[in-house]
């Protein structure tokens, strides 16, 4: 594989779970974290829950017990063996439009860079590979310039195939279709009130080889390094960061680790807390520092998610913390 750069995004889109009970876990996500409910796809065993800034901020499919699943026109879009646990689905990164979507693709291929699958979302184009340490990752860009328009409540299924090659006689578009002011949807009687997912955390036995992979394939600036953590943001630089990389020495608990959405202030930080509080909703560990006010809640397949208010841009410094807190303090 070369050392070449090919999909470059905006920023990360959303994370994608596979949970154990579709209902239980769209109701925490729903009810206690405050995601509005967007759409869902019955025959797919999925829902897809946001703030508005995308067409979800996190998705989640039920485990498939390893049988396959099909998207549209007989698509082998879950094959056999997948999302048989609990665990990551995936995490979506934003491209500037289907121009460069088709150019990476394009470029990524005649390398040889190893692809999984490309798909039609009908709001959006995807292309899927995985890292080195098998999380996978998809590059997309909106083909629809307002989604709810196609994607509201129940759905039929939504993904079909896309041949970045066969683009129907049409040169892939150039411009950017995403919404650059979204209006933000909050669920009013959720004691938590995220305003957009920001990034990710992965934990692994090899940081520089993740970080090769997502400063070349994945396109992503590294912005700041710490004791065994690397930053990397994509395009956006009004965010922080987009992946935050940490490493440990051995193998529980590689791979994702936790999803972190922001909220408005540290006052919302803190009424969040309290409604927490007032319901019996545990509140699995609080981060007060000089860079961030945050809490981190554990939904019912016990995946992490933080709720925070970013203080300051700088990164923080781990030097002297132990490796097990290090993804928690990022």
């Amino acid at each position: 594989m070369t050392a070449s750069i090919y999909f470059q995004p905006r920023r990360l889109g959303h994370a994608n779970l596979w949970v154990e009970n579709l209902s239980r876990s769209q109701s925490f996500y729903n009810s206690v974290c405050g995601l509005t409910v967007e759409f869902w796809e019955p025959d797919l065993i999925a829902s897809f829950l946001g703030t508005g800034n995308t067409p979800h901020d996190l998705g989640m499919i039920e485990t498939t017990g390893g049988k396959a699943r099909y998207g549209r026109n007989g698509l082998l879009q879950i094959p056999e063996g997948v999302g048989a646990e609990v665990g990551l689905g995936h995490l979506a990164w934003e491209l500037e439009n289907e121009a460069e979507l088709v150019d990476a693709y394009r470029r990524a291929r005649k390398d040889k860079v190893p692809l999984d699958m490309t798909v039609d979302h009908q709001v959006a184009h995807s292309v899927y590979l995985y890292d080195p340490d098998g999380n996978s990752m998809e590059y997309y860009c909106d083909t629809v310039k307002d989604w709810r328009t196609i994607l509201h409540g129940e759905m039929e299924l939504i993904t079909s195939a896309w041949d970045p090659d066969a683009p129907d006689g049409k040169e892939p578009s150039s411009d950017p279709l995403y919404d650059e002011h979204p209006e933000i949807r909050t669920v009013d009687d959720a004691p938590v009130h995220p305003r957009r997912v920001t990034h990710a955390v992965l934990v692994t036995q090899n940081l520089e080889q993740l970080v090769k992979f997502y400063t070349s394939v994945g396109g992503l600036t590294e912005v700041a390094r710490g004791a065994g953590v690397a930053y990397l943001r994509g395009r956006l630089s009004h965010y922080s960061y987009h992946l935050v990389i940490c490493e440990k020495q051995d193998s529980e608990g590689r791979g994702y680790h936790h999803v972190s959405f922001e909220l408005e202030s540290v006052d919302a930080v803190d009424a969040s807390e309290k409604a927490l509080e007032s319901r019996d909703i545990p509140i699995e560990l609080r981060v007060d520092n000089a860079t961030k006010r945050s809490f981190y809640l554990r939904d019912p397949d016990g995946f992490l998610s933080e709720y925070y208010y970013r203080r300051t841009a700088e990164q923080p410094d781990l030097s002297d913390d132990p490796p097990r807190m290090r993804p928690f303090l990022v």
